[in-house]
């Protein structure tokens, strides 16, 4: 099956599922210009029987599912300015085996290198082929019927189309933070256009790994003020983003291997664009639950920080999915809701 990546239109909305480490989360909305909650579910992801349940529940059996932060295999690679799909399989073969059958998706970022030996700086994203039989057989399993397969890295960024509207958002640069439970996706978009993407463990994953080998870090944290937000960036008027500003930053220090990760992250966007500043970070996922923790990130990376509130755009759905954990099962809604019938 190959995936469709959130570029396709459907006849009607789908039921978008989002299967992180430890949850299931399922959304439907209705509309195609005011967005209106139809269904939220969310279910233990060990539990097939809730699972098949939940599903029923909703309209339709379509779905189009984005799979956990830790399965997706992301990599920037640089290639020959003429290099085929042949060559940059082989290339992202060399950084993890788990490339050779995986489906990609790949986009030039930038060009590289002396004019007598161009390259191209590349993103590439990808699922193992035996993920998504995996995936399909969950959902087919319990009654529904697999439309497309995606990503957090895609769906997360689309939850946010909203604020790349007006002439001038495309100067926005946007480092945004999907936490899952397991693992963490890291991205940085110019205006809605994704330019560098990484994964590492999510915070609690390394905190649980040092305890069980019982190794004492050096903690990094210099004492700053966190960032003040610029409203200049934000125009949804009462909708505004919970911002971080008037949040404490954490007594507890940010472990040394985020900071460092992070970092790096940022080093090598300045590297390939070195004119363009990281005015906000976003955090999404059910790591961003902890405001604390992403307060003291934003403190400790000089930038303005917001947590993602998924409901803002959707009616009826304050009570349900405010939740950031919910912003990539949102974002799939939010694709498709503009070109379902």
């Amino acid at each position: 099956m190959a995936l469709r990546w959130l570029t396709n239109s459907f006849n009607s909305q789908p039921i978008a599922i989002h299967l992180g480490s430890d949850v299931v989360r399922m959304m439907q909305i209705r509309g195609t210009k005011d967005w209106h909650l139809q269904s939220a579910v969310e279910v233990a992801s060990s539990d097939s029987g809730a699972i098949k349940v939940a599903l029923s529940s909703f309209k339709g059996k379509n779905c189009v599912v984005s799979i956990a932060s830790s399965e997706v295999l992301v990599q920037h690679v640089r290639v020959p300015i003429e290099a085929d799909e042949n060559e940059i399989r082989n290339r992202l073969i060399q950084h993890d085996k788990q490339w050779s059958d995986a489906e990609i998706r790949h986009t030039g970022i930038t060009t590289t290198g002396s004019s007598g030996n161009p390259r191209q700086e590349m993103l590439c994203v990808g699922i193992g082929a035996e993920k998504i039989k995996e995936i399909i057989s969950i959902i087919n399993e319990a009654g529904g019927e697999v439309l497309a397969i995606t990503v957090p890295l895609y769906a997360s960024l689309r939850a946010f189309d909203q604020l790349y509207r007006r002439d001038g958002d495309e100067k926005i640069t946007s480092l945004l933070i999907d936490m899952d439970e397991d693992s963490s996706v890291v991205m940085i978009a110019h205006g809605a256009n994704c330019v560098f993407a990484h994964r590492f463990d999510s915070v609690h994953k390394i905190e649980e790994k040092e305890t069980e080998t019982k190794q004492d870090v050096t903690q990094s944290l210099r004492p700053i003020t966190t960032a003040q937000v610029d409203n200049e960036f934000e125009r949804r008027g009462e909708n505004e983003p919970r911002g971080l500003a008037g949040v404490q930053d954490s007594n507890e220090s940010i472990e040394e291997k985020l900071t460092i990760e992070l970092e790096r992250c940022l080093r090598h966007h300045d590297a390939l664009f070195p004119e363009r500043a990281v005015d906000r970070v976003i955090f999404t996922g059910q790591g961003a639950t902890n405001t604390e923790k992403c307060a003291a990130i934003a403190s400790k990376l000089g930038i303005a920080g917001y947590v993602s509130d998924p409901s803002a755009w959707i009616e009826g759905a304050k009570d349900y999915v405010s939740n950031p954990a919910w912003t990539t099962t949102a974002g799939i809604c939010m694709r498709y809701a503009e070109e379902a019938a």
